[in-house]
Order: C-alpha cells, then sequence, then structure tokens
C-alpha cells in the first residue's frame, strides 16, 4: 500500500525535531515571532503569540533586519535585473552565417530582444509579490537556517521550518518534500467539508475547525519530474495533482549553509547564538539591577527625632518637624559592578553586530576616520557573505527566473523556445562581488603604473580599447555594439585623414585663385593641386 502524505509526514518530522529546536531557541533571542515555541493553530488565535518573550536586548532582531535588507538588495535589487539572459554562442554563429549577415549585428539584435525579455520578467516578479515573499524567506533564514518557496502562476508563497519537511540524498540534491497546513474547514472544497461535517474536535470545541491538508513533493532526477498532490485525513483531494520537469520546479526548498550529509541548513543565527544568550542575560542584570538602583527607600533612625509617618505624608516643599541626620536613603553600591556588565555587554554587541554585517561594527573608536576607510572595511565584510551568495544563487536566484520564464511561455507571454537556447546568468550576489574586486584590481594597477612612468609614458604604454573593455566587463556589461573594434577605429581615422587633406587642398586653391597666383608649395616641393573624385591630388595649377 503506498504511504499517504500523513505517514511520511510522521516519519520525516522525527528528524526535523532537532534543526527546529534549534530555530526555535534562534527566534527567541531574535525575532520571536519568526519561529514560536508552539504552533500558532493550537488554540485560541493568537494564543501562541501572546506567550512570546519579552527580550531585554534588540541587538539580534536589528542585526536580523540589517543583513535581510542587505541580502534582498544584493540578491534582488529593486529596478535592476539580478540577471542576464544569454544565447549558446556556436547557434548564435551559425544563425548568422544562415542568414548572411555579420556576426556582431545578429548580436546587437539578440541583445535587443533578450533585454525585452529581462524586463518582461521584472515584471512577473511584481505581479507575483516575489519581493515581500523572498525577503520573509531570507529572515527565515538567517534565523532558522531553512525555507520553502512555493512558484505559483498568480503569487510566491513561503513556508517556515515549522511548515515543511525534507530529504535530500547525500549530494544534497532534495528527494521528498512534505508541507503541512492548518486550514479552516470554511476554505476547503464543498465535497471536503461535507465528509467532515457533523464532526466535533473536542480539544477545540466551540472554537472554529480547522483541518491538516498535507502536500506531497516527489523529485526523480532519473525521469527528470517533480510530482506533488494534496490530502486531507488521509484522502487525495481530486484536481490536487501536478507535475513539472526539474528546471520547472515550482518548490524550492532553500538553505543558508549546507552542512553535508544533512537534509536541513544551518543559520546565521545559529553561529552567534552563544553571544546572543549571554547578551541577553546581561542585559536582563544591567536592567534588573538599575530599576533596583532607581528605587528610592529613605531609612528613619528609630530612636531619633523625626518621625517616619510624617516625612511620608509631607507634600513637596512641606517643613516639619525633624532631624536630617535620622533620614538617610539606601543605595545598592554596585557602580563597579555594573560598569564590568556594561563593558562585557558592549563587547557582545560588538561581535553581534561583525556577525550581522552592520556599519557600526566596521567603524573603530577615534576622533577621524575616513571614508575610504569605511567603505574598503564594509567591503571586507561584504565579501564574507560568498558562501551564502554562492548557495542561494544556485537555489534560489537560477531556479526562480528559470520558473517564471517557463511560466510566461506557458501563458504565452514567451514565444516557444527551443531547449538549451537562452540561459539565464546571475549578475549579482557572489558574481557581482568578483567583478568588484577584478575592477579594484585594475584601478589600483593604472594608478601605480601612472604614478611611476607618468602621464605621458602611461598613455603609450595602455591601449585605450583594451582598456575600455575590461572595465566594462568588470561592470557586467556586453561591450558588442557599444565599444568600436578596432577595424571601426581605423577606418574613421582614415577617413578624417582624408576629409583633412581634401579641406586643406580646397582651401590652397581658393587662395590661390583670388590672388591670381599659384598655390604655395606643399612640405614636397611641389605646388598643390586639387582633388579628382576619386580623393587623389591633381596636377599642380600653372602658375
Amino acid at each position: 500500500m503506498k504511504d499517504t502524505a500523513q505517514s511520511r509526514w510522521n516519519n520525516l518530522e522525527l528528524y526535523r525535531t532537532i534543526y527546529l529546536r534549534r530555530a526555535i531557541d534562534c527566534s527567541k533571542l531574535t525575532v520571536p515571532s519568526l519561529v514560536p515555541e508552539s504552533d500558532q493553530y493550537n488554540g485560541w488565535a493568537g494564543e501562541a503569540y501572546n506567550a512570546l518573550p519579552s527580550l531585554y536586548q534588540g541587538a539580534g532582531a536589528n542585526g536580523v533586519n540589517n543583513i535581510s535588507a542587505k541580502l534582498l538588495l544584493s540578491l534582488y535589487p529593486p529596478s535592476v535585473p539580478f540577471f542576464r539572459l544569454t544565447m549558446d554562442a556556436a547557434r548564435v554563429r551559425d544563425y548568422a552565417e544562415q542568414q548572411g549577415g555579420q556576426e556582431e549585428n545578429i548580436l546587437t539584435q539578440l541583445d535587443q530582444v533578450l533585454s525585452k525579455m529581462e524586463r518582461q520578467i521584472l515584471a512577473k516578479l511584481d505581479r507575483v509579490q516575489a519581493r515581500p515573499a523572498i525577503f520573509e524567506a531570507i529572515k527565515h533564514l538567517i534565523v532558522a537556517g531553512n525555507a520553502l518557496l512555493y512558484i505559483g502562476p498568480d503569487r510566491i508563497k513561503m513556508y517556515s521550518l515549522r511548515s515543511f519537511c525534507v530529504d535530500r540524498d547525500p549530494e544534497g540534491n532534495v528527494n521528498e518534500i512534505v508541507v503541512k497546513e492548518q486550514v479552516s474547514c470554511k476554505y476547503l472544497p464543498s465535497y471536503v467539508r461535507k465528509e467532515i461535517e457533523g464532526k466535533v474536535n473536542s480539544e477545540r470545541g466551540s472554537r472554529e475547525e480547522m483541518r491538516d491538508v498535507y502536500t506531497h513533493v516527489a523529485i526523480d532526477p532519473e525521469k527528470d519530474r517533480v510530482e506533488w498532490f494534496q490530502e486531507v485525513e488521509g484522502k487525495q483531494l481530486p484536481g490536487s495533482a501536478g507535475f513539472s520537469r526539474l528546471n520547472n520546479n515550482p518548490w524550492l526548498c532553500l538553505r543558508l549553509h549546507s552542512i553535508a550529509g544533512e537534509s536541513y541548513g544551518r543559520s546565521l543565527v545559529e553561529e552567534c547564538l552563544g553571544d546572543l544568550q549571554s547578551l541577553e542575560s546581561l542585559a536582563q542584570a544591567i536592567v534588573e539591577g538599575s530599576l533596583i538602583s532607581a528605587k528610592a527607600i529613605g531609612l528613619v533612625n528609630p530612636n531619633g527625632v523625626t518621625r517616619a509617618d510624617v516625612l511620608a505624608r509631607a507634600k513637596n516643599g512641606a517643613i516639619v518637624a525633624g532631624n536630617a541626620a535620622d533620614v538617610e536613603f539606601l543605595q545598592v553600591q554596585k557602580q563597579n559592578d555594573f560598569a564590568t556588565a556594561l563593558q562585557t555587554m558592549q563587547l557582545l554587541e560588538k561581535r553581534v553586530q561583525f556577525t550581522f554585517l552592520q556599519n557600526d561594527a566596521i567603524r573603530r573608536n577615534a576622533e577621524r576616520v575616513t571614508a575610504e576607510e569605511i567603505r574598503v572595511m564594509a567591503e571586507q565584510l561584504e565579501e564574507g557573505l560568498g558562501g551564502v551568495y554562492s548557495i542561494l544563487s544556485a537555489e534560489l536566484q537560477m531556479p526562480l527566473v528559470r520558473r517564471l520564464m517557463y511560466l510566461m511561455e506557458k501563458d504565452g507571454e514567451f514565444p516557444p523556445l527551443p531547449d538549451g537556447l537562452i540561459q539565464p546568468v546571475v549578475t549579482t550576489g557572489l558574481e557581482a562581488i568578483g567583478r568588484g574586486n577584478d575592477k579594484a584590481r585594475l584601478t589600483n594597477f593604472l594608478q601605480t603604473i601612472a604614478a611611476a612612468l607618468g602621464p605621458e609614458q602611461f598613455a603609450s604604454y595602455i591601449n585605450p580599447t583594451e582598456l575600455v573593455r575590461r572595465f566594462a566587463a568588470a561592470d557586467g556589461i556586453d561591450t558588442a555594439g557599444l565599444v568600436k573594434t578596432e577595424q571601426q577605429l581605423q577606418a574613421e581615422q582614415a577617413q578624417a585623414q582624408q576629409a583633412m587633406l581634401a579641406q586643406s587642398l580646397t582651401q590652397g586653391a581658393i587662395q590661390g585663385g583670388a590672388t591670381g597666383q599659384a598655390p604655395s608649395p606643399q612640405p614636397g616641393g611641389e605646388a598643390a593641386g586639387g582633388v579628382d573624385q576619386g580623393g587623389q591630388p591633381t596636377a599642380p595649377i600653372a602658375a
């Protein structure tokens, strides 16, 4: 008998427990609402969120929001494609030969078409509300290390680690995914409501009845096929089955840091969990100690002449009988201890800020800090995300573009494309860091050579055309049809020389005719003549 989606969930859930427990611990110290201690649907609405812990420090939450925003801007920059569509060079060459045109002209036309397709894909991303879903997924990756995206035709949906289980092979490829959602009965199909009508959930009583909906996703790399279906109470929902090829897989199971042999990823918060726990404890101690120190308690000498009840009833500015020596306010006298705790807490905050790439962590404590110093340190911190960029490029950016291209081709927004003709290439994240390093090294090289040789000799050693192309490559700009080739430059130079020669000869002939004298001889000892239709000098004019 074939296993049901619920039975597969029960089997895979046991292995997920240790990763979910770790994610809950990380969420408690950063953003408690991301992965709460208990499922939000296990009681009255909002019951789980009312029990969320209140933190004594906000360094974890600020760090998560900061690095999530940085990753979103790097992986999905606004109004700029994070990918570039390219075509197979061999096919373009064959096509140019068949059309009998120059390859450069063909490339220019194809670039215009591909650029239009890139803008259409960006518009599709906005329509399916990709940015909010990706930002939510990045926050879960930072805190829990895992997230699941479903790329639907009209919307992208995100699932947290509490809502799905995954099984991967030893190479890290996804083999099976099971999603569990709790849905109100009123949102289920009518025939399903009729089957479960009359059943009373004794645990919820009069509350709105919920049902568990399981989605099972099976991936078979050998058959190049992804299949999924949904079931409720062990019965498959009619019309819920679907399939696709691997390149068009709508289920994207994301990880932040991959560990060999593990089906789940690890988070960034987990790497600094000890610092966050210590920071929370010290912050709590300082806050509670400060509250104790702020409490004003007066002590009155019981053997003195001052009466405590008179002081307690006295209003501000009142005059009462008593002796000031009989009254003393209680003091904690823990300033040195608080200073030590505060110093340790500031050190921990600095380390947490370094982990989350916050700008405050890279600014050294000095009167003057140059902008260049901050820029260099910021670039070093950004380069520390190379591993994150590489895995998200392979598991998020590339599959997302391929899925959208398939959906747009299916809806008729794209013409039918042959397999392997057009391939997306990611241009942000790790690729941008690599190009930025190439540009920085090239700029540094030019500055060093110019300082050593001087501007005149420097210009004689550098090829301007090649320099322009390398700077364009460092910024990821295709120079085909944009930068002039050597042949074009030579042709323009020759044309400019001929135009100058023709202009000088014409002016000489006009001046000679006006004065009635032969034009002044040119530097060769011969009198200048006119220019024939072929652009060659004619015989000199007789005196």
